[in-house]
């Protein structure tokens, strides 16, 4: 696409629908990771799907986040996508619990505290 004038909100728009092979299908790969001292939550927009949709797996300290689309109609937005995130060791996998409200995912990965072991090494 030859950009004829420099209008960059304007244009990155276009660009993102023209070059992109399915412009909404970006908003379901958004996601937003926090941590404090208690637990990690994961949070991710997955607009129109609800928890039926979603399968959530746990394998070798990988968590993954899968959607198929097994629906055959134009109205669904995105096609299949598998979202994974690599855990830390310091977790407590099986209490790792998820919500959606409003069009948002949010995954609760508690920390164990047992686990949380920092120490200084001494540089001989």
């Amino acid at each position: 696409m030859k950009k004829l004038f420099k209008d960059p909100f304007f244009l990155d728009v276009l660009d993102l629908y023209y070059e992109t092979p399915n412009f909404l299908e970006r908003s379901f790969k958004k996601s937003n990771t926090v941590t404090n001292d208690d637990d990690y939550r994961i949070q991710m927009a997955i607009p129109g799907l609800l928890k039926d949709d979603l399968k959530i797996t746990i394998k070798n300290s990988i968590l993954s986040v899968i959607y198929e689309n097994e629906k055959d109609t134009d109205l669904i937005f995105t096609s299949s996508f598998k979202k994974t995130y690599s855990l830390p060791d310091d977790i407590d996998e099986t209490n790792i619990s998820a919500k959606i409200e409003n069009g948002i995912l949010e995954i609760i990965i508690p920390r164990d505290k047992k686990k949380i072991n920092e120490r200084v090494v001494e540089i001989k």
